[in-house]
């Protein structure tokens, strides 16, 4: 749960900067990145794992269903009942707020975006 704390503070604070923002509500806007990643990263660990397992794809309603959770338990985790202060609050002037940390938060989110194409490719080709 901390890295998610980590990879939304780092998000969060690229919007807000010191407690200003302009033409943006950075809270939504980190929640919907960090949320649209976080439910890739699991949609893809679900595709992968029933592909090995019983090498099909994953019908419609499970995928919706997966989407669904990923981005409840990302509500759940970092924006209800105003959490997304505490994260800052928290993360702020510790050593989660770092370059290298920053870095590393900027790469999970592309990777979960990133893991959306791959899915795609390997379980939507059509085979000859």
């Amino acid at each position: 749960m901390k890295i998610f704390k980590i990879v939304y503070f780092h998000i969060y604070n690229s919007y807000y900067k010191d407690g200003y923002y302009s033409n943006d509500i950075p809270h939504l806007t980190a929640f919907g990145i960090v949320g649209c990643s976080l439910a890739g990263l699991v949609l893809f660990a679900i595709a992968l794992i029933n592909h090995l397992v019983n090498e099909d794809r994953l019908s419609k309603p499970i995928v919706y269903l997966a989407c669904v959770i990923a981005l409840f338990a990302a509500f759940l985790l970092l924006f209800n009942k105003r959490k997304y202060n505490q994260i800052y609050e928290e993360m702020k002037d510790s050593k989660y707020d770092s370059k290298i940390f920053k870095f590393f938060a900027w790469m999970f989110i592309l990777l979960g975006f990133a893991v959306m194409p791959l899915y795609s490719y390997l379980f939507n080709r059509v085979e000859n």
